[in-house]
């Protein structure tokens, strides 16, 4: 029984696994277009007045160093598990990871100089450290020596609801967004940070010699898993931040950084504890006793460790992820980004990714492709009347391949519903059309100071001259008034 725990349970993290961290470097891409793009960066605002998102709204991240056929194997006419196979390919750290994100509900309204949104999200994911001496256990079972000291573990589900604000300054140049978010916990195993286990077996008296540290095991929600609740007591609070600032007509800088919080477990708790040594020693069990071996021996070896069962609150980090991006015009219509993404995993430490997009910016549809760490990604966004369909995955090479030879898998995918687009009945023009625009705007302000500079001279003019005016109508009654003075004393 434990061999099929032990074999469901591997081939369930090979199969979602990843050496990478869960990116979606295709779907940032698409900013603007879709509204749940706000859940990797709150800066984008929609492009419609209302934009409602359907439960038809699926991210999905499974990655594997691993792949299926290391593990199943086919001999004759059959397919097998080996794990012989399986400790060939291992590496000192085997990293399996996996991520799953769904949109139950959003509402987004576009205002004047910036977006209110609401939303539900329910999300789930897998982190998994494991060492070339745990395959190995599991290929030659406890023969050898070893020490478990590399392994990390984490499984966490949880739903979050919450509302976003996105506002824009400074003459529409910088825009900030801020999403807050009220954490339920649904589900959640670890292994308990810097956990150590190790056995060393004597080849002439083949004692056991067991050394073991802070070696517990949390969980909630899994003991009992018929109470599971959506909206639990396992309570948190997390918060995602977005700024975008453009420095000039062409050039755009982004930072994202989302998930920065963290959630209480308190309900169905259970703590798997084993005691602290640095020399238990197993010198076997007594085979004449009777009764079952295997329980035999796991109750001998239960009494040398010292295992106890608490059920203490604990807490864990729900995971930072970071954003950092270009985006660079190359014309009104066509989009070149850099992004780099960073992901500050509670249990393993992660590689950084990077990626180079190019999007194809219609009114209101818009494609690309991007070059990343995973491969060559696409994503489109197109919308059908009322509907909008969107679509993009950070590999396409991983849709038309064997299963058994793949080790990555990403998409993000949905269905939405849009009323209102704000952009109804303009045209994108052309970069020379835009240009040959700015020009004749250029010659318009050029025009108008010319004209501006005419009526002011003639406006002196016509001042000067009522001076002249002035001057020859007071001359001319000076000269009456002499004439009259001559005339009178004549």
């Amino acid at each position: 029984m434990k061999k099929i725990i032990y074999t469901t349970s591997l081939l369930f993290f090979v199969l979602t696994g990843s050496v990478k961290a869960q990116e979606y470097l295709s779907f940032y891409n698409l900013k603007d277009y879709v509204i749940q793009t706000q859940n990797v960066s709150p800066v984008f605002l929609p492009k419609y007045k209302i934009t409602f998102g359907t439960p038809i709204n699926l991210g999905l991240d499974i990655n594997s160093g691993i792949k299926l056929n290391d593990l199943l194997v086919e001999s004759g006419n059959k397919t097998k598990w080996d794990f012989d196979s399986l400790n060939s390919v291992a590496e000192d750290k085997n990293i399996l990871s996996t991520d799953i994100a769904l949109n139950l509900f959003t509402l987004g309204i576009k205002t004047k100089k910036g977006s209110i949104s609401f939303f539900a999200n329910a999300k789930a994911n897998l982190t998994w450290q494991i060492s070339k001496d745990f395959t190995n256990i599991l290929a030659t079972g406890f023969n050898n020596n070893f020490s478990l000291s590399n392994e990390r573990m984490g499984l966490m589900a949880y739903s979050e609801i919450g509302i976003g604000y996105t506002r824009k300054f400074l003459k529409d140049k910088l825009a900030i967004g801020i999403r807050l978010k009220s954490l339920s916990g649904i589900a959640n195993g670890e292994i308990a940070n810097n956990a150590q286990f190790s056995l060393d077996i004597d080849p002439t008296s083949s004692h056991w010699t067991f050394k073991s540290a802070n070696s517990t095991v949390n969980t909630a929600g899994l003991a009992d898993t018929d109470n599971i609740s959506f909206l639990g007591k396992n309570k948190g609070f997390g918060m995602d931040l977005g700024f975008s600032y453009q420095l000039n007509e062409k050039l755009t800088l982004e930072l994202a950084i989302n998930d920065m919080g963290s959630i209480e477990w308190t309900e169905n708790v259970k703590n798997y504890n084993i005691n602290d040594t640095t020399g238990a020693v197993f010198t076997g069990v007594d085979l004449q006793a009777g009764g079952d071996i295997l329980d035999e021996v796991e109750s001998t070896i239960g009494n040398v460790l010292g295992t106890t069962e608490t059920s203490k609150n604990y807490k864990t980090k729900i995971g930072t992820k970071t954003f950092l991006s270009a985006k660079y015009k190359l014309s009104e219509k066509n989009i070149l980004q850099v992004t780099y993404f960073s992901n500050n995993n509670p249990y393993i430490d992660v590689k950084p990714s990077y990626a180079l997009g190019y999007n194809r910016a219609l009114n209101k549809s818009t494609y690309g492709v991007t070059l990343g760490s995973r491969g060559f990604g696409a994503n489109f966004a197109l919308q059908l009347g009322f509907l909008q369909l969107y679509a993009a995955v950070d590999d396409i090479s991983n849709i038309s391949g064997k299963i058994e030879e793949t080790t990555a898998s990403n998409a993000r995918l949905g269905l939405n519903f849009l009323f209102g687009y704000r952009g109804k009945g303009k045209v994108i023009k052309d970069e020379s059309e835009v240009l040959a625009e700015k020009e004749a705007e250029k010659l318009e302000k050029e025009n108008k100071k010319i004209e501006k500079a005419a009526k002011k001279e003639a406006r002196k003019l016509k001042k000067e001259n009522k001076k002249k005016e002035k001057a020859l109508k007071k001359a001319a009654k000076q000269k009456l008034k002499e004439s009259k003075k001559a005339v009178s004393k004549q």
